[in-house]
């Protein structure tokens, strides 16, 4: 029995309604959050659990909080990161450490969507496993469709660079990594490739536009969907404004970049040709075997980078380890001095004792001398002598 199977036994049914999952695929920061509100609008399912806004996406992102934690779970069991650049090794997609996560996804999956009919998919991490997340929704008898965001990747780099201070070369080598991997992996679905400026202009023929291309009915009209999408789709949140003439100019921007999102743009005003996927593989070809040889320096900088972390980490252990000890000295210094300066107190009460009772010492000597001297002390001499006489 197949994960589908067993879902749907435990459930007592058999599922028979067709049903289709519209995977949003593009890189971070490329639009996806504004696709998601637009299918969201059109009556496709969101995930149950949706993943709170933050402040440099206020409008919230449409993606499934439990899938994107599992997503990440993925991605660092790969050795790999949502930042990380380089192809994901294709053979551990198709190991058992990989296949530990297709029940937990499956099962996440079924319960953020339930036996909704027409639903969708965003996390830009899954641009990376793509041909792992299409199993899971095969096993489930799902049908893929997938919508391609594409930006321009001068935004998308500028962005990342204002959100997590990432270095504008790697944004784009980020960039040009999810969106090859997406283009070429959902080749054998049926697709609409759309560009976010024409999203945010007008809405209403791209998405007429994304269904007749893959063949989906919404459920719910744009003009039934105004209302909705102009609660969420604010041009305002286009924060970062690029030209294809300021990429083409930016002394960041790679060849491989440049050339990528010119032949994306076609795809998307164009049509999805043969000749433009070829001119795409291409590109992911050169890419693929620059990363061979980069991958290498990065693997070995990253070893080196961890070796110092560890160092450094040790160092500040050892460093800690002699403040406290420090700092304990310090206490002990205190508290001997306290007990000096209690002792000196002390000591200088029993100094100011003793004088005083010098004092009186001689005061009363003072007065005793001052009697033996005196007259009546001598006029009364001879009966003191026959007192003591008589006391014998």
């Amino acid at each position: 029995m197949n994960p589908r199977e067993r879902l749907t036994a435990a459930k007592g049914e058999i599922a028979s309604e067709p049903r289709t999952a519209i995977l949003v695929l593009g890189m971070h920061r490329s639009g996806t959050s504004a696709l998601g509100a637009l299918v969201a609008a059109h009556g496709a399912t969101p995930p149950k659990h949706l993943l709170p806004g933050s402040l440099h996406n206020p409008k919230g992102h449409w993606e499934s909080t439990p899938l994107t934690i599992a997503d990440d779970h993925l991605l660092t069991a790969a050795a790999s990161s949502w930042q990380d650049w380089l192809p994901l090794d294709r053979q551990w997609l198709q190991s058992p450490a990989a296949e530990r996560f297709r029940p937990m996804m499956t099962a996440i999956i079924a319960s953020e969507f339930g036996d909704a009919p027409l639903f969708f998919v965003k996390d830009p991490r899954i641009c990376r496993f793509l041909p792992f997340i299409a199993s899971i929704l095969a096993d489930l008898r799902i049908d893929p469709i997938a919508f391609l965001p594409v930006r321009n990747p001068l935004e998308v780099a500028c962005s990342l660079q204002e959100r997590d201070q990432m270095a504008l070369p790697t944004a784009f080598m980020l960039w040009l990594r999810h969106v090859l991997e997406a283009e070429h992996h959902s080749r054998h679905m049926p697709r609409c490739i759309l560009r976010h400026e024409d999203l945010l202009s007008d809405w209403r023929h791209q998405m007429d536009r994304a269904a007749r291309e893959t063949g989906i009915v919404w459920p719910v009209t744009s003009d039934h969907a105004d209302a909705a999408i102009a609660e969420f789709l604010d041009k305002d949140l286009h924060h970062q404004r690029a030209s294809v003439a300021d990429l083409q100019n930016h002394p960041d921007a790679t060849p491989l970049v440049r050339s990528a999102y010119a032949i994306l743009r076609s795809m998307a005003s164009e049509g999805d040709s043969q000749d433009l996927r070829d001119q795409l593989d291409r590109v992911r070809a050169t890419f693929d075997e620059s990363c061979d040889v980069v991958g290498k320096a990065v693997a070995a900088g990253n070893l080196a980078a961890k070796r110092l972390h560890g160092e450094l980490g040790k160092g500040i252990v050892e460093r800690d380890a002699l403040a406290d000890a420090q700092q304990a000295l310090i206490r002990d210094r205190d508290s001997f001095m306290a007990e000096r300066d209690a002792l000196a107190l002390g000591q200088d009460g029993l100094v100011a004792e003793r004088s005083a009772l010098a004092r009186i010492r001689d005061d009363l000597v003072a007065e005793r001398d001052a009697a033996l001297a005196s007259r009546r002390w001598r006029l009364t001499g001879p009966l003191r002598w026959v007192s003591s006489i008589r006391r014998r």
